[in-house]
């Protein structure tokens, strides 16, 4: 069955693709209607009939490749960015990057994905330098993306376009562990250098295994000072050996993050020549988060410097040695979790080691394909009532099975009931991996890697007793299969019967269940003695000399249970997890995030993982995931503002008990209230599309209508005679406010204008005791422009052009996006005179304090402090916007902006944020 599906599907391919490239839409339709007529050729050339079922399941493996869906990386730069070099042909993939796009192709990626890969890695490099500029010039970076979802694709990409665009010196700082150097190095031997470095599988007198890239193009030469072996790291006797020319080819060295190996290469570098040390160098640091950042105090001076005449840590201040020892450098830091990165001070330097890693030239943040199996899918978030997570979560209490406690020392024992046996819920965990591993191998993934992750523990002597433990309960299992012991089969199936059916027809029809082939209880059954024959434990930790070798099954798949920890929570890729068994040993939110080592792609098998933890657990994840959601939400407003990491603040939701991450890597953050109280929401981000421009401007006329008679043109307080331009209610009250922010709709970039949000703060606030946003003053405004029909009546709009982008940037083509709506005194036209004149007081007095000259329009902050004395009451500003200066797509309704100003409220629930220095300085 599985290789008529194989077959029928790869057939398709080859027709979709060139469809694709004659500029086809390749959706599920097209991909049924060629399956269907394939299918038929098929049938006729092996006389073997393609069931529907099977038609559907190929339809499935192309649904992964041609349907899946990836948004566009963000990139945020420095205004001292390098000029723009990267353009025209220069940012057509070269030589070296075609040969790794050919085998991500072959390798069975999306082409969406591909894409994305092509275009992400390009704008990196348009935000480093020409390695052709002569001069000095140092630039350092952050690309941000997420656990499991590609980052070492894509920074291969940027090595395979660096070493295309002439930067001839590559170094990889790979992890703190030789394991996960180990990892890195395999992974580039086959991304970038096109053959195998592992001195134990070269004969003597015999080429070069030619592997990976190197299969597309075998004649691009690139050196390599490290090997895929244990003990390949850097070597100051074999590169003094090595005959090191960086100025014909490139050289690349994957390094473990370790100070004595880092100072050993630095000690090398120092005595290379200078034409050596001009030649352009990029560094990528894996997992920037760790080991990279400097957690000593450095001193600070009187004037608010720092001391110069400080030594940083180890690593930190190696790798900045490192960078110092080259002309021309760009440092590129990849990391899921950014929260220490971003949390560096950013004006912090040293006299013998340059600048911090802040990375103050620029972030890029990476978009993963919308079937990336990350936090917010499977746990959900906390800010999306619609989004609940995927049923994947078993819940089991830690505390009363007693087999390994919460706090424990590396003496423990565990036991359940006072014997050397493991608990139900592990017997339960185990029970499920088996039913995945034979559920895999019936949908014809038997040649697939499969690893269950046991994470209980950080102490390897712990470690050991788990996993005899473990492989006893495996052993008497696997033999009651083999048996065809009637209980076991019984306790099996109906696992099976109760979680795996219901699960597997949620999953299917979400964007995890894309390629999802169903099989039945009989068919799993057939399957289990040889799937579970297969299974080996393993421990995988501080011990453990080499990586798991998945290279040595690829023919015929390797299934493990991969006992361990601190190995286990960062770096490793355990090739088709589908089960883990995870304990709490972690209250940091980096160290969480990097532990869900179960995060990444799924494909064929998502529904069959499953993750047992605690409930709390599963909180804390969801919490996290919300607070990573919120954060990238800052890199999206950030690219939309044009702004630049030395110029946009950025904050991290904190939690009661987790930390955001080490105490000594947050040393320079400090914590800040903030809710919607006192703050005034402003939309600058709308959609350009006519269906939704009407839609919004139908949702404002039933909820004007709704108000009935207001007042025309209301005097503006403070003044005797002036007039605003527009109609104002007063007295609206607070549930229909937010039910018409809820109705409107607003892009995903619209973050200080999120309909739902402002919806759910308004209706918390009116629940309060006393309640409070109950009254609300609604000010519709009129200009002078084209004249649209609004609830029934003929008003002028008001004039907002687009913003213009930045050089080098283009304007997206669906969303219209201004500096602001709002017009100051709008924000004052509901307050009284005396009020008025209490917050221009207020105003005056605070510029006065910076040396400003006095003004007669009250700042926002003052109007909502002001406001303050009645938190009962909130403004609505609605702006109708001109659609033909707004360039939006041709339609006679208003584009509909919003603002929203909150008074202050000492009643409020005020979230507590961790923010970075600059945002310290902006909210001096």
């Amino acid at each position: 069955m599985t290789d008529v599906i194989e077959a029928v599907a790869l057939r398709a391919r080859k027709i979709l693709q060139m469809q694709k490239e004659a500029g086809e839409v390749i959706d599920r339709d097209a991909i049924a209607r060629v399956i269907d007529l394939d299918a038929q050729t098929f049938s006729l050339m092996t006389k073997q009939a393609v069931s529907p079922e099977q038609r559907e399941a190929a339809a499935r493996m192309l649904w992964t490749i041609f349907v899946t869906e990836q948004g566009p990386a963000l990139a945020l730069q420095d205004k001292e960015r390098p000029a723009p070099w990267y353009l025209g042909g220069r940012r057509q993939p070269g030589a070296f990057m075609q040969r790794y796009l050919y085998k991500l192709e072959e390798d069975g990626w999306p082409i969406e994905s591909i894409q994305q890969l092509q275009e992400s890695t390009a704008r990196i490099l348009e935000v480093m330098d020409d390695p052709a500029r002569p001069g000095s010039w140092d630039w350092r970076g952050l690309v941000v993306g997420d656990v499991q979802s590609g980052k070492t694709a894509s920074y291969a990409g940027v090595v395979n376009r660096a070493a295309d665009a002439g930067y001839r010196i590559i170094i990889v700082l790979a992890g703190m562990h030789k394991i996960l150097r180990l990892q890195t190095q395999k992974r580039f031997d086959k991304d970038f250098l096109g053959y195998d470095t592992n001195p134990r599988t070269r004969q003597p007198n015999q080429p070069i295994r030619i592997i990976g890239v190197g299969n597309f193009n075998s004649q691009l030469t690139v050196d390599s000072l490290t090997m895929a072996d244990p003990n390949g790291d850097f070597n100051q006797r074999a590169a003094d050996q090595f005959n090191f020319s960086p100025v014909s080819q490139p050289c690349l060295f994957i390094v473990k993050k370790n100070a004595k190996v880092l100072e050993n290469l630095n000690n090398w570098i120092a005595r290379l020549p200078g034409p050596a040390k001009a030649a352009p160098v990029l560094v990528i640091d894996d997992e920037s988060d760790q080991a990279s950042v400097d957690t000593g105090d450095q001193p600070i001076l009187e004037d608010g410097t720092f001391e110069q005449d400080y030594d940083p840590k180890r690593v930190n201040g190696e790798i900045r040695r490192l960078l110092m020892s080259f002309d021309r450098r760009v440092y590129v830091g990849y990391t899921a979790t950014p929260f220490a990165n971003i949390l560096i001070h950013d004006e912090r330097k040293a006299n013998e080691y340059g600048p911090d890693l802040f990375p103050s030239t620029f972030i890029v943040s990476l978009t993963p394909p919308d079937d990336y199996f990350g936090p917010a899918a499977v746990f959900g978030t906390n800010d999306d009532a619609d989004n609940p997570g995927l049923p994947l979560v078993r819940p089991l209490d830690q505390t009363s099975e007693g087999w390994i406690p919460d706090r424990h020392d590396k003496y423990l024992k565990p036991r359940f009931n006072n014997q050397d046996v493991i608990p139900p819920s592990l017997e339960e965990a185990i029970d499920t991996f088996l039913l995945t591993c034979a559920a895999r191998a019936a949908r014809g993934q038997q040649r697939e890697h499969n690893s269950m992750l046991v994470h209980v523990s950080r102490f390897v002597d712990v470690h050991e007793v788990v996993h005899r433990q473990v492989e006893k309960y495996l052993r008497e299992t696997r033999a009651m299969i083999s048996n065809g012991d009637r209980e076991t089969m019984q306790r099996l199936k109906a696992v099976w019967d109760t979680d795996y059916l219901p699960t597997t027809d949620t999953v299917r029809s979400t964007v995890y269940g894309r390629n999802t082939i169903p099989v039945t209880w009989d068919q799993v059954a057939a399957t289990l003695a040889e799937s579970s024959d297969k299974i080996q434990v393993i421990t995988a930790n501080g011990k453990t000399k080499a990586d798991i070798d998945y290279d040595a099954y690829k023919d015929v798949g390797y299934s493990v249970i991969a006992v361990g920890g601190d190995k286990l929570s960062r770096g490793l890729t355990l090739e088709g997890l589908s089960v883990s068994y995870f304990l709490r040993v972690s209250r940091q939110y980096d160290s969480l995030l990097q532990m869900g080592r179960w995060f990444g792609y799924r494909r064929g098998f998502a529904d069959l993982c499953r993750l047992f933890t605690t409930p709390d657990m599963e909180d804390w994840f969801r919490y996290v995931a919300t607070a990573q959601k919120e954060l990238r939400a800052q890199f999206f407003e950030m690219a939309q503002m044009n702004a630049t990491p030395k110029d946009f603040g950025l904050k991290i939701a904190v939690h009661d008990i987790l930390e955001v991450t080490a105490k000594n890597k947050q040393r320079h953050a400090e914590l800040r209230q903030s809710s919607y109280a006192g703050e005034g929401k402003v939309q600058t981000v709308m959609f350009r599309d006519s269906v939704t421009v009407e839609r919004n401007a139908a949702i404002t006329d039933d909820f004007v209508s709704s108000l009935g008679a207001g007042t025309d043109n209301p005097r503006r307080p403070g003044s005797q005679d002036t007039r605003a331009d527009g109609s104002l209610w007063t007295g609206v009250p607070g549930r229909e406010v937010a039910e018409y922010l809820r109705n409107l709709t607003f892009p995903p970039e619209s973050l200080q204008v999120d309909g739902s949000k402002l919806s759910t703060f308004i209706n918390a606030q009116l629940g309060m005791q006393p309640p409070e946003l109950t009254d609300w003053t609604v000010f519709l405004v009129t200009g002078s422009e084209k004249e649209v029909d609004i609830a029934g009546r003929r008003r002028k709009c008001v004039l907002r052009t687009p913003r213009k982008p930045r050089e080098g940037q283009q304007a997206p083509d669906d969303r219209f996006i201004i500096g602001t709506t709002l017009s100051p005194l709008d924000q004052a036209i509901d307050l009284t005179d005396a009020e008025f004149e209490q917050a221009l007081t207020r105003t005056n007095l605070e510029r006065r304090s910076r040396t400003k000259a006095a003004t007669n329009v009250p700042s926002g902050e003052f109007i909502r402090k002001v406001r303050g004395g009645r938190p009962q009451n909130g403004l609505l500003i609605i702006y109708p916007i001109d659609p033909v200066q707004a360039e939006v797509e041709p339609t006679d309704r208003p584009v509909i902006s919003v603002v929203v100003s909150f008074p202050d409220s000492d009643a409020a629930d005020s979230r507590v944020y961790l923010v970075n220095t600059v945002q310290q300085r902006q909210e001096s």
